[in-house]
């Protein structure tokens, strides 16, 4: 259990970085959490006009792979349907979307952030 409460800690601390990185960048945060029937989002964020679907990676180090190999193709699906479900839901649709990764990975107490704009497309 303590495990799973570290890496909950983790995942949330890491958001928290990625949204005010971003909001540095000048996007504005829609959402955070975005929870439907058909998947989740971490963050949901507007670069001017597009609507930006970001998964935030955190790691506590590089063991596992880079943040950015752990938006496998399942993962991915998850995330393109619960963002066609946020769009239809919200009357976007005629909006355009994009997907980001934001990768977080600690150097001592230091967090590294790493942000990859169109990180994969909807096929």
């Amino acid at each position: 259990a303590a495990v799973s409460f570290f890496r909950k800690r983790l995942g949330q601390e890491g958001e928290e970085l990625a949204a005010g990185f971003l909001r540095k960048k000048g996007y504005k945060l829609v959402e955070r959490n975005y929870r439907c029937k058909t998947g989740e989002v971490d963050l949901i964020v507007l670069d001017r006009k597009v609507v930006v679907f970001v998964e935030v990676k955190t790691r506590s180090d590089q063991s596992f792979g880079s943040p950015f190999e752990a938006v496998e193709a399942r993962k991915q699906r998850k995330m393109i349907q619960a963002a066609q479900y946020f769009l239809h839901e919200r009357k976007l649709h005629q909006r355009d979307a994009r997907f980001d990764v934001v990768g977080i990975s600690w150097q001592g107490d230091r967090p590294v952030l790493e942000h990859i704009e169109n990180a994969f497309e909807v096929s």
